[in-house]
């Protein structure tokens, strides 16, 4: 089948994806052309279920204009790797950097959009709002709603399973107003996460503050109104907005009736290093990745050992992981709250985050690219975590893939520990 020039791309999302938004962005700053599908029942009876794993968005449909023949892929991770490969864009310089990038990736994908939904379940005045929202636009607005509770009742149903409990609701909260703060001192210097360039962490970011809290009236009048300097960035990302650090937005000095130099804000920072020549990651970006990576590795090693668990009662040599494990597989995690208090708390076995760690170990965080990776989560201060995290999974003999029945495990058959 033919790709690139030669194919159409049409999306199956919903604008109240976090994920969804995250590969919008990323096409639209990269001039991908693509068309957005309205997705219904229909769709994903006809188009999703038959091509694809799991009942889930976004899928990219890749379409060859000849034949009119397609393919899916599923996962923003998957959809954004193969556009990037397919149409030759860049990909972040640096070991140290490139690692920093897909683990701040996966931190945010797994784990961050908890404290976003936090914003959703959590405020009635916003309860009619999320309601229609959530239902059919299609149809008149008391069917709308009508189907709109309904899946708000599955999908909010599901996040104290994943540890977001009135236990734990306040500390999200304090977690989230600290990240901000944060974000707001790195963006007086820098323009993205990792620097002045773009790069992935930054669309999985923006998938969160687009769809989960600068979409909805209540988290987007806080956001706004406190954190101003977040809520341009999120425009500066998403490509809404003409101002400082967006790519069509440019400097230009005269002599009289001549131009004399048209240069572009994307690149330019206020005073910082130029990290992206060095491989150099930004203090700023640091203390980020300590508020969240803190507690996300609580959450990461026990899953890790569960899944080992599971493979191990399987008896074979390839299974097929579910998407989540049954509750007799449930693990313990920590999250920190105001005055870092900790809190302990339950929560069901997410298996997603293995094949995100395999992706980091088999592209930026090989043997030979690890010394400059663990100086940098030295600074974080959760290296003896990752390497525990990486140990169990590496020296367990299994290794996973992204296929079309699922994310499928295979079991080394040299592997030591066999």
């Amino acid at each position: 089948m033919a790709d690139g020039n030669h194919s159409q791309y049409l999306l199956v999302g919903a604008d109240q994806s976090m994920f969804t938004q995250k590969v919008r962005a990323y096409m639209r700053n990269n001039s991908i052309p693509f068309q957005d599908i309205a997705s219904d029942v229909k769709v994903f009876k006809t188009i999703v279920l038959p091509h694809v794993p799991y009942p889930l968005i976004p899928d990219l449909m890749i379409v060859d204009k000849d034949t009119k023949r397609f393919r899916v892929i599923q996962d923003s991770k998957s959809i954004i790797q193969y556009i990037q490969q397919t149409h030759g864009l860049a990909t972040v310089k640096g070991r140290k950097r490139a690692f920093a990038d897909l683990l701040l990736e996966m931190v945010l994908d797994d784990f961050f959009f908890l404290h976003v939904v936090n914003w959703r379940w959590g405020y009635p005045s916003q309860q009619k709002y999320l309601e229609y929202t959530f239902g059919d636009g299609s149809q008149p607005y008391e069917v709308a709603t009508k189907i709109g509770a309904k899946v708000l009742g599955m999908i909010g149903g599901r996040t104290p399973t994943l540890g977001l409990t009135e236990k734990t609701g306040a500390a999200f909260r304090d977690q989230l107003t600290a990240f901000m703060e944060l974000l707001t001192n790195h963006l007086d210097t820098y323009q993205f996460l990792l620097g002045n360039e773009l790069t992935t962490a930054d669309y999985s970011l923006y998938g969160h503050l687009a769809a989960g809290l600068l979409r909805d009236p209540a988290p987007y009048e806080w956001l706004a109104c406190n954190y101003p300097v977040v809520q341009a960035y999120a425009q500066r990302v998403g490509g809404t907005a003409i101002r400082w650090g967006s790519k069509d937005l440019v400097t230009v000095q005269v002599d009289g009736d001549k131009l004399i130099s048209c240069e572009p804000t994307m690149g330019k920072n206020n005073g910082g290093k130029d990290v992206e020549k060095t491989d150099e990651i930004p203090n700023t970006t640091t203390k980020l990745a300590t508020l969240l990576l803190r507690d996300y590795l609580t959450v990461l090693v026990p899953t890790v050992k569960a899944i080992l668990e599971f493979l191990r009662k399987e008896g074979k040599d390839e299974v097929v992981i579910p998407r989540g494990l049954k509750p007799e597989y449930s693990i313990e995690f920590t999250i920190h709250g105001k005055g870092e208090t900790p809190l302990r708390e339950k929560r069901v076995v997410v298996t997603h985050c293995v094949w995100m760690l395999q992706r980091i170990l088999d592209s930026v965080y090989r043997a030979e690219q690890r010394s400059e990776a663990d100086k940098w989560l030295s600074e974080v201060g959760c290296l003896k975590e990752w390497k525990e995290a990486v140990a169990i999974w590496e020296e367990s003999g299994w290794r996973v893939e992204m296929t079309k029945k699922g994310t499928l495990a295979k079991r080394k058959i040299d592997s030591p520990k066999l």
